[in-house]
């Protein structure tokens, strides 16, 4: 099992190292934001595994028996030995040359967008039917089970809590990953000088309460907040070109 989560892993960042590739090249498909919808969780991968599990009796008597079980033990003790072997191909994926090498061409990648203003804005989280799975079973659903592997300090990330992220790895709550993009792209509109950089510290300012130094959700207050900020910036910046 661990060697079919491990070429998983492998062939997701191919795919989506892949499409990012062929999108940087193909000028006026975007306004300086591009939302990546593509989740790569732990909660994800357990996903597909338990889903086909579900399909019949067989499946999952067979699942059973690669984790060393019986058949009749309950979805509960199942799904949690199953979570536990996701886990640990995901630490193996990411210790092994080969995931490393996959990760790093993933990094340049983002560099390309980087280099040119090019904003992407990702899941930080996985929200989906796995979570309620969770749930239903009465099985603990920590934050590391449900982060993204995608996650880089180079990307915009909605976060699944407030106090998540940091001025490195910037997160925000209280929007979709389509309200956040759509924001990155009005702020583009408003200051097109912004570096992709300058657009990740505004909000991470903008959701930040530097007097409690507490992180809090983006609402409408927050939301024209750092519109404000962006055009204030513009202002600074052709003050600074006239003086060049």
């Amino acid at each position: 099992m661990r060697a079919a989560v491990v070429d998983r892993l492998m062939r997701g960042y191919a795919d989506l190292e892949a499409k990012l590739s062929q999108f940087v090249q193909a000028p006026g498909r975007h306004q300086g934001v591009v939302t990546v919808p593509i989740m790569m969780s732990e909660s994800s991968v357990t996903l597909e595994f338990w889903a086909v599990a579900a399909g019949t009796a067989d499946d999952r008597a067979f699942l059973a028996e690669v984790l060393g079980v019986p058949a009749n033990v309950d979805d509960a003790y199942l799904l949690e030995l199953l979570r536990e072997e996701i886990h640990l191909a995901f630490d193996v994926f990411q210790r092994s040359e080969p995931g490393k090498q996959a990760r790093a061409a993933y990094e340049a990648v983002l560099t390309r967008y980087d280099a040119a203003r090019i904003q992407t804005v990702i899941e930080g989280h996985d929200a989906g039917p796995m979570v309620a799975e969770c749930a239903r079973l009465q099985l603990t659903c920590e934050p590391t089970f449900t982060r993204s592997l995608l996650l880089s300090p180079l990307q915009l990330a909605v976060a699944r809590f407030a106090d998540e992220g940091s001025a490195t790895q910037v997160m925000v709550a209280g929007l979709t990953l389509q309200q956040l993009g759509s924001l990155v792209g009005h702020l583009r509109t408003l200051n097109p000088l912004l570096s992709n950089a300058q657009v990740r510290n505004l909000l991470f300012r903008a959701s930040t309460d530097l007097k409690l130094a507490l992180r809090k959700p983006l609402g409408d207050a927050e939301v024209e907040r750092v519109q404000e900020l962006a055009k204030q910036l513009l202002r600074l910046q052709a003050v600074e070109y006239l003086h060049v």
